[in-house]
């Protein structure tokens, strides 16, 4: 198995043709690729180049405001992994409709998945899941994807961003664009990822426990019996963390919610995704009522300190060996805190070594791995190298 990086690119789809077919007349076998674009471009133009250039299929998502590889970040040009050589197979599926029925939908897409993966019995086994956040709730999405494999394999990836607009979403595969649906992607490979997820947030001092006392599904409909938005905004602006200048949405999503978890220290973080009329806030996930939140925050040196960590832990098992590449899945809200920093934090990912390296910013993040509990995160970085 072998992982090329591609981009930032510039020079529009013509030139991601072109850099599609470089790559892929190095590369021997079957190929995919994963392509993260801006949400303001024309994507199916992108899509098609990338298809016909590669020769394969080509899956990805709009990002959360940026895309990134080894060679530096973009928040206005496409980015693209490349996996294929030899030791590597695999199989792309499409739930639709996550809004209706996501269990029986993504049970649907992942199932030719599963099949296929029989014919590989000797490989490791991993699913990468890229999806829509608006269209049902992270817990639902990572459960229902969790029972339709069996439990050995490891599961990562995100959800798709828009650049930080939070009206909607845009997933590729199979040469068309979707929303209202997530897009999994089978690796059957000679080699297991080495996974590791971090976030370095922290309750912001000086906040107040809150109480969970009313959710539907993943609406937040009240906080200690008000209404969740009113009581989220108060603390907000209560803790110098929003003025009365500030969108609540904006100063939300920077300043999440984050519960106790049965992990230590560690918060179990959810990122908002908007506010309704009625003054609930939808949330990336839910959270069962009576859970205590606080306001969670992070500095930039945390983020960077954390970052590195994640990459300590991820590269770990290639002491003296090189790696392969690393995909890493990182919260759109951790961008927007890190600002003109955020270079210093993809550089972090890198762990001082060389390799290719393909991620995007994005507002949820999946990882479940070695019979781990927690599977969908906020806020979180999420490496998987080889």
């Amino acid at each position: 198995m072998e992982i090329m990086s591609i981009g930032p690119v510039a020079g529009g789809p013509e030139q991601l043709d072109k850099e599609m077919r470089s790559v892929a007349s190095r590369l021997p076998g079957d190929k995919l690729a994963i392509l993260y674009l801006p949400e303001d471009v024309n994507h199916i133009a992108y899509l098609r180049a990338a298809q016909e250039g590669l020769g394969g299929p080509v899956v990805g998502a709009t990002t959360g405001g940026a895309a990134f590889t080894e060679r530096g970040v973009t928040r206005d040009q496409p980015v693209a992994a490349v996996i294929g050589g030899a030791g590597v197979d695999f199989k792309v599926g499409v739930a639709m409709g996550l809004d209706t029925n996501p269990v029986a939908n993504i049970a649907a897409g992942v199932r030719p998945i599963v099949e296929a993966a029989r014919g590989y019995a000797n490989r490791n086994h991993a699913l990468i899941t890229l999806a829509d956040p608006f269209a049902c709730d992270g817990e639902s999405l990572l459960s229902a994807v969790a029972d339709a494999v069996p439990p050995h394999w490891r599961l990562f990836g995100g959800t798709a961003g828009d650049g930080w607009n939070f009206s909607g979403v845009k997933l590729f595969a199979q040469g068309e664009v979707f929303d209202n649906a997530a897009v999994m992607i089978g690796l059957f490979s000679d080699a297991a990822p080495s996974l590791a997820t971090r976030h370095g947030w922290c309750a912001a001092e000086g906040s107040e426990e809150l109480t969970v006392t009313r959710m539907e599904g993943n609406r937040l409909i009240t906080l200690n019996d008000q209404p969740a938005a009113a009581v989220y905004s108060g603390e907000l602006t209560r803790l110098g963390l929003m003025s009365s200048d500030d969108e609540p949405m904006s100063a939300m999503a920077k300043h999440e919610l984050g519960a106790k978890t049965v992990f230590g220290n560690e918060l179990k973080i959810r990122a908002p995704l908007g506010v309704d009329d009625d003054g609930s806030v939808r949330l990336a996930s839910s959270l069962p009522v009576g859970t205590l939140v606080r306001v969670v925050t992070a500095d930039p040196d945390r983020l960077i300190g954390a970052a590195t960590e994640l990459s300590r832990r991820a590269l770990h098992p290639f002491q003296g060996a090189a790696v392969r590449g690393a995909l890493v899945f990182d919260c759109a809200a951790r961008l927007q805190l890190l600002g003109d920093r955020y270079d210093e934090q993809v550089a972090a990912f890198m762990g001082g070594r060389n390799f290719p390296m393909v991620g995007m910013a994005c507002y949820g993040e999946i990882a479940r791995f070695g019979g781990s509990i927690e599977g969908f995160h906020n806020t979180t970085a999420v490496m998987a190298a080889w």
